[in-house]
């Protein structure tokens, strides 16, 4: 019997991305009085796909008020006090990001009331440094987390850096970012690698060596041109896939004519498509940030080499088991690894095998879920509720 939470609990987004559907639903399903969603469009540089609507989970939609580009931006969700009035959800938890504006509004709202807060993040996003305890920024953050009754870290990383930040150990609750593995399920059936839709996928793109495969948006962040760089190193002995969009595909596109012209840019694919993509695939590479590409990669069944992504790839990656992790930015160390993998291919299908098995068994949203219903019960506590 799955545990169920009482009473309302209200989640903040800035946005709510499609591949977020399935766990908010079933976190709906968990919740005996409702959960309800507010979340806004993104930006338009940002090429997200957002949920137009969720199946179970109770949806508003914010008006969102960028300030500044980057990720020096600053957002302001229009409706946030309707919404908290008229909601008026007994926990609420928001996104543990001080850029977001408004959530200094809902953290007084619920305060107000005696009711409890938890931040939702992936922490700093940037390595420990001797100064930073010193830095303004650095200081200002720390505050902002300790507003909170309880904080769920997306990571065993994040949820250090929030142990770094002040934040009191008993009130860190891991949740690993997850999504749904249905779709990669339903695909590895369908879409073998090795099947004759496959082969006939590969064809049509000119594939005939091994494929590596990346996944993502394509921004500088990604180190993408690590990627072309490092297959050109490995000679005749693969074919690259690039599926994504962004604002550096044009720069990626000439990059790749010049160094390594056996790379295929995809565009954004989903659903199936995505799925003969990886089924089509032997090894998911990923050199700079990121987080969820690489568990989907791993729903498919695939090794997973990784640089330094968003702090959920610790949680992921193990090193001989199902992948490696590489030192970020260094281009020899990344093309040896994916040599290892692409001249081994029995060691290809044992390594994701075992990335399958994490998914299924060590992190999933099932787990994710659970977390969250436990943090919330811990911050009832904390706020004298029942």
């Amino acid at each position: 019997m799955k545990e169920i939470v009482p009473g309302k609990i209200g989640i903040q987004q800035r946005v709510l991305p499609r591949y977020r559907k399935p766990f908010f639903d079933l976190l709906a399903e968990r919740c005996s009085g409702d959960l309800g969603i507010f979340a806004g469009e993104p930006r338009s540089e940002e090429n997200i796909v957002i949920a137009e609507e969720l199946d179970v989970a109770n949806y508003v939609h914010a008006c969102n008020v960028h300030i500044s580009r980057g990720r020096t931006y600053f957002c302001w969700q229009r409706g946030m006090r309707r919404w908290l009035n008229e909601y008026d959800p007994d926990a609420l938890i928001v996104a543990a990001d001080p850029r977001i504006l408004t959530n200094y509004l809902a953290i007084r709202h619920m305060r107000a009331r005696h009711r409890p807060v938890i931040g939702w993040g992936l922490g700093t996003l940037s390595p420990a440094r001797k100064s930073d305890k010193l830095s303004m920024v650095s200081r200002l953050r720390s505050r902002f987390y300790q507003k909170f009754d309880a904080v769920i870290a997306y990571s065993s990383k994040a949820a250090e850096d929030y142990r770094r930040a002040g934040v009191l150990d008993e009130r860190i609750f891991v949740a690993h970012n997850s999504v749904s593995t249905e779709s990669a399920d339903a695909a590895l059936k369908r879409f073998p690698a090795g099947g004759l839709k496959v082969q006939e996928w590969r064809a049509s793109r000119g594939l005939s060596r091994p494929t590596v495969i990346c996944v993502g948006r394509l921004i500088p962040g990604k180190r993408l041109d690590l990627l072309i760089e490092a297959c050109r190193e490995n000679g005749d002995d693969c074919d690259l896939v690039i599926v994504g969009e962004g604002p550096e595909r044009s720069a990626l596109e000439q990059l790749a004519a010049k160094r390594f012209p056996r790379t295929r840019f995809l565009g954004h694919l989903e659903g199936d498509s995505l799925s003969i993509a990886f089924g089509a695939s032997d090894v998911f590479v990923l050199p700079g940030t990121g987080g969820l590409a690489i568990y989907e990669a791993m729903a498919h069944g695939k090794p997973v080499i990784v640089g330094q992504g968003d702090g959920t790839e610790s949680d992921l990656v193990y090193d001989g088991r199902n992948g490696c992790r590489v030192t970020p930015g260094d281009v020899g160390e990344l093309t040896s690894a994916i040599q290892s993998y692409l001249r081994q291919p029995e060691l290809v299908i044992k390594a994701g095998q075992e990335s399958r098995r994490i998914v299924e068994q060590e992190v999933s949203i099932d787990r994710m879920s659970t977390a969250f219903l436990q943090a919330v019960q811990f911050a009832e506590t904390v706020t004298g509720k029942k």
